[in-house]
């Protein structure tokens, strides 16, 4: 092992241990397998889920220009060895990437991919270059109505001239659309919301106060996709290239995402569908998601509605669209 690739093991070890400090970590040691002494890389030993787990760790410190990314050879040599020493857990830590054969392998036989984040450390040699997908939205069209004992279209009045407690209710409205959209990876298409409220409120309009029921919005939105080559960097985390997600250790760090311009970026139908329908989150992670919305613009004070709003009309996640609905209409 040369002296680049120990100080490459201790940064993974270092980095690791500041995930769970009561953990024990130790680099470069040497155990006793069923065919003799296996040379253990990284080796982290604590408590999750309420017992004893080990988690082996293997670092390569492979030279990206030359050597190029970590392939399944690696992921195969893995297998056997944390199958031998009856760890938990076995992760490969590559300051080089993957390829894409390594990628399903370790996927189909459940072993981590992960690169270290610490920057500024000279023993982290390779940077993790990402493809990542921002959208360009523009709102065309949103209008308000209210419901009382009939509909009450509010087309063409002002937002600022509905009010609840003497504060414009489209403020409310923009805030939810915002909402919406963030949640949703839509980029184009017409959508309706419907608020029921839990009791009546007055709203106030110019022509005086009117009871409601309920407060509706109609949206229609267009917009595209857009691929970006990236470069992300943090001040100490790991990247995981199973699940595309940044993990920051506890405490002060800050995440970079470099050579991005929302403004630009090419053109695509759709993204993957990992981007449409992304796994859920865990504790810690972060990921990307990155858009430009023009055609309204957020306001405050927001009026304070969600209260009387029926909590299951709050759930701003649309389910069963239409698929052209999540992707470019051409008119970015």
């Amino acid at each position: 092992m040369s002296k680049q690739g120990r100080n490459y093991e201790r940064v993974v070890a270092e980095v690791l241990k500041a995930f769970d400090p009561g953990a024990k970590v130790s680099s470069g040691i040497w155990v006793k397998g069923p065919d003799g002494r296996r040379d253990l890389d990284v080796l982290v030993e604590g408590i999750a889920d309420g017992k004893s787990r080990k988690m082996l760790v293997e670092c390569k410190d492979f030279n990206p220009k030359s050597t190029g990314p970590v392939g399944i050879p690696i992921i195969d040599a893995l297998e056997s060895k944390a199958l031998d020493l009856k760890v938990d857990f076995s992760v490969v830590c590559s300051n080089a990437g993957f390829t894409s054969d390594a990628l399903r392998k370790a996927k189909r036989v459940g072993i981590g991919l992960i690169s270290i984040f610490r920057k500024g450390d000279a023993r982290i040699r390779f940077s993790v270059t990402e493809e990542i997908y921002t959208r360009k939205i523009k709102v065309e069209k949103l209008s308000i109505s209210l419901r009382g004992r009939s509909q009450i279209n509010l087309e063409g009045v002002p937002f600022e001239s509905v009010k609840y407690a003497g504060v414009p209710v489209g403020n409310w409205v923009v805030n939810r659309v915002l909402m919406l959209i963030c949640a949703n990876p839509i980029v184009n298409g017409s959508f309706e919301a419907s608020h029921r409220l839990v009791t009546p409120l007055d709203i106030e309009l110019s022509s005086g106060p009117i009871e409601v029921d309920g407060i509706n919005f109609q949206l229609t939105i267009s917009g595209g996709w857009f691929a970006h080559r990236v470069t992300l960097d943090s001040t100490a985390g790991i990247y995981d290239w199973l699940r595309r997600r940044v993990r920051l250790t506890p405490g002060p760090s800050q995440f970079q995402i470099q050579n991005v311009d929302v403004h630009a970026g090419d053109p695509i139908k759709c993204p993957p569908d990992y981007e449409l329908k992304p796994e859920s989150f865990r504790p810690g992670e972060v990921a990307m998601r990155l858009m430009l919305l023009s055609g309204i613009q957020p306001s405050t004070p927001i009026p304070d509605l969600d209260r009387s709003i029926d909590p299951t009309d709050l759930d701003v996640v649309i389910k069963d669209l239409h698929p052209d609905i999540y992707c470019s209409s051409g008119e970015a």
